[in-house]
Formats: C-alpha cells, structure tokens, sequence
C-alpha cells in the first residue's frame, strides 16, 4: 500500500467511468474514511476505483491511498473488468461484453488443458483414472459467478449473446424489441441469418421462437418463416394464458383448504365479475353452491 497524489493519478483506462453520481460515496468517504483503495498500475494508471477517485477529488482531497498491481496488460485488464463486473449500473449489454472479454482474456491467461484426466497404477498395478481438477473455464465461471450472484448458466448464456449476436440484434435489444430469453434463441441461428427474422418473431411468445429456431436450422429461414404465421397480439394471448393459468391454480389450491370463491374479498369479486366470471354477483349476499361455481 502507498500514497499517491490525485494530481499524479491518470484516467486513461476506457474501463472507468467518470461523471456520475458520487454524492452517497462522498458522505461514505466523510464519515468512515476511504475504505478500499484505489488500485493503480505502476505508471499511475487507475486500473480500479474511478467514482472514489472522483469522490476525493470532490471532497478536496490531494492524496490517497493506493494499491500498485504488478502484471501485464491482460491482467490489469482483468482488474478493471473485475470491477466492473459489480456495478449495479451497468446494462445488461455492457455486463454481457464484460464477461465474454473477461472470459477471454482469462483463457488467454489460463489456457485450457485438453488432459482432464490422468492414468496412475494403483497398489496391485492396475491402471486408474484420476481427475486433475475443473478446467481454467469452469474456474472461470464458478469465479465470476461468486463476484456477481449470477449462476454459472446465467454468465455462460450472456457470454453467448454478446459472442453471438448480430449487430442487429443488439440494436433490437437496445430498443427493448427483444427480451433476454427471446435472444439466448436468436443467437442459436447464424449471424447473417439473425436480421432477417427479428421483425417476424419478436412479437412471438418466446415457446414459438424456440419451435421457429428448431426449424429455421433443420429447414432453413424461408420455410420457417413461411410456416410461422402471424397472429396479431399473440404474444399478449400467451400472457394473459399463463396468468389465467396461475390463477386456476391458485384458485383450486383455496378450493382444498375450503375456501369457496364467494369467502374472497369483495374487491377480487368485483374484479372477477368485471372479467365476466360465471355464475355468481358479488352484489348477492347469498352464497352460491360450490358446484355452481365455474373456474374456468
């Protein structure tokens, strides 16, 4: 640990982010002091630690403490990504490209063995198999998996919808055309193929992208797109099925405990009868017979 002046200090790193709001940071920094250092290359380059560095300087501060990292430029690449990768304020975009250039430069580092198992004679000279331990890549995922609460299946498919993913679709994705798991589909196509189908399926609900991918590889675009129809507002029908769904579930879960529709409160039987539920008012004070009570 060592001190440096702020004026000595560069922001060259394309990693860090100036200009936010660093007002909770700068109380943080007034009542407990600067708690985690910045983290600097030995030319003074701030690798970690931008809003505290901006902090200080707000705060009037001429010098703080600093860690010196030791290492080439991947890994102090890595560092910057590190701390990034637990931002809150980062897109879902910009996570996704920070893993996938962690991930590479974290193989580059760490290249991946092809020997995952090792033969060994045992006591009567038998030959055994032995596994050596996770591949750098799992390692990788368990990592990063731990700094952002993200499950390994999670950062694997962000990893794929930035490697994979056409211009086009990220553009899409910007826009707010095409949800998280309507693109972990897309991206199972080619990329030249991905901009000739945004318009047509970003409307589908995300079970008729899957059977459109399915056969968009098998038959090709044309075919799948000649066999997937356009049903207006379909995406909004398979909404409104599952929540129905969920709540005949929920009705008849009540239904077992004894709970008849008409026990409901009076502001869910007026909702009910807005939605033109069969066979009762809640106006009556009368209670129907349970058999005549539709759920469906």
């Amino acid at each position: 640990m060592e001190k440096r002046r702020l004026d000595e200090l560069k922001v060259t790193n394309p990693y860090l982010r100036l200009g936010t709001d660093v007002s909770e940071l700068e109380k943080s920094i007034k009542t407990l002091g600067l708690i985690a250092p910045l983290v600097i290359s030995r030319d003074n380059v701030i690798l970690a630690g931008a809003r505290r560095y901006q902090a200080l300087l707000n705060l009037g501060f001429e010098e703080t403490s600093v860690m010196l990292i030791d290492g080439n430029a991947l890994e102090k690449e890595l560092v910057s990504i590190d701390e990034n990768l637990v931002r809150k304020d980062l897109t879902k975009i910009e996570m996704e490209s920070h893993l996938r250039r962690a991930k590479e430069i974290y193989q580059e580092l760490f290249p991946v063995s092809e020997k995952v198992e090792e033969k060994k004679n045992d006591i009567e000279g038998n030959s055994t198999k032995s596994e050596i331990g996770p591949l750098p890549a799992e390692k990788f995922l368990v990592m990063v998996s731990e700094k952002t609460g993200l499950s390994p299946k999670q950062i694997h498919e962000a990893i794929n919808r930035d490697e994979f993913s056409s211009k086009e679709v990220k553009e899409a994705r910007l826009k707010g055309e095409l949800s998280i798991g309507q693109t972990n589909e897309i991206v199972k196509l080619n990329k030249e193929d991905q901009p000739k189908v945004i318009e047509h399926i970003k409307n589908l609900p995300l079970r008729e992208i899957k059977k459109f991918v399915t056969m968009a590889k098998a038959q090709g675009i044309n075919q799948a797109i000649g066999s997937t129809p356009q049903i207006p507002n379909q995406k909004d029908f398979q909404e409104i099925e599952s929540l129905l769904k969920r709540l005949i579930k929920k009705m008849k879960q009540l239904e077992l405990e004894g709970i008849e529709t008409l026990d409901y409160p009076q502001n869910i039987l007026e909702l009910m009868e807005e939605l033109g539920a069969p066979n009762y008012s809640p106006s009556k004070n009368n209670k129907t017979s349970p058999n005549e009570v539709s759920y469906q």
